[in-house]
């Protein structure tokens, strides 16, 4: 799923490689240097592990919250969302493959606030950001909270077929209650889902009071992984604003459509401002694995 030495062929990027006789004297034909951190080793970080007094103190707001399926099985055949969040679909699949990177590293690093963006719209965003929260709430050991941060064309919640309680802007102004806001799927799934279009969403974002109403959110709640629906980061001065408030993003590329200086000005944005994860990579034509195992 997150392979950035396939989307690099597919781009025609060239790095050196000693092994194959390349001339360090000539320039490489990808010049950001920004590594994507799911591709190597991470050292844990000792004493970075938040203390388990969080997850009692925020057990009742969690039973508070409105119950909108019993799970996600239920929330699939009743609403017919999107197939990323079936767990026999291939999306799932390989959702479940980014999943064990995604834990080791969040937890090795402290890290618990994700942004999925991507450089264009079309690409997929909301479709990787539901799938990966629905593989990870499917560790019951995890609390996973799921935001469609898109504030000037969300879509989340039509694509989940769920009616949000309110306005997101009511809880990001702190006019609303988060359990006034929130949905909940099953016992470790929250949802902060928005159906209404804000003016003036950039300013919103960059607001110190939003800030400090994001951060009330995560306190209250204590989710172990929070998953941001982003804006796309090119042509929207929405998608950074947002990057204060993350720990680290995915990108994902449109495999029929995203072109290599997309990428690259993707990473110009972010290097400095906030870790890059990892490209993801699609709408590609790589076959479904399990096609390759039903021939053997």
């Amino acid at each position: 799923m997150v392979n950035t030495r396939i989307l690099e062929q597919r781009l025609g990027w060239r790095r050196h490689d000693p092994a194959q006789g390349d001339d360090p004297a000539t320039p490489e034909s990808r010049p950001i240097r920004h590594e994507p951190l799911l591709q190597g080793r991470v050292r844990p970080v000792p004493g970075l592990n938040r203390p388990s007094a969080r997850r009692a103190d925020s057990e009742a707001l969690w039973q508070d919250l409105p119950l909108a399926a019993e799970g996600l099985d239920t929330l699939k055949a009743r609403h017919g969302a999107m197939h990323s969040i079936d767990r026999d679909s291939a999306a799932a699949m390989a959702l479940d493959q980014l999943r064990t990177q995604l834990v080791r590293l969040l937890r090795a690093n402290n890290w618990r606030r994700i942004g999925v963006t991507s450089p264009k719209r079309g690409a997929g965003r909301s479709f990787v950001a539901a799938g990966l929260a629905a593989s990870l709430s499917r560790l019951e050991a995890l609390r996973v909270l799921l935001v469609d941060m898109d504030l000037t064309a969300p879509d989340l919640a039509r694509r989940l077929g769920l009616q949000p309680p309110g306005p997101l802007e009511g809880l990001l102004s702190g006019e609303a209650e988060i359990d006034e806001q929130l949905l909940r799927i099953g016992t470790n799934l929250a949802l902060a889902l928005n159906a209404t279009p804000v003016a003036h969403a950039a300013e919103l974002a960059q607001d110190p009071a939003t800030g400090a109403m994001l951060r009330q959110m995560l306190d209250q709640l204590a989710p172990d992984v929070a998953v941001f629906d982003l804006p796309p980061l090119l042509g929207n001065a929405l998608g950074t604003s947002l990057l204060p408030h993350l720990d680290a993003v995915l990108l994902v590329s449109d495999g029929t459509a995203t072109q290599a200086p997309d990428i690259l000005e993707c990473e110009r944005l972010l290097e400095g401002q906030v870790p890059l994860l990892g490209v993801i990579l699609n709408k590609s034509e790589d076959p479904d694995p399990r096609d390759r195992a039903a021939a053997r």
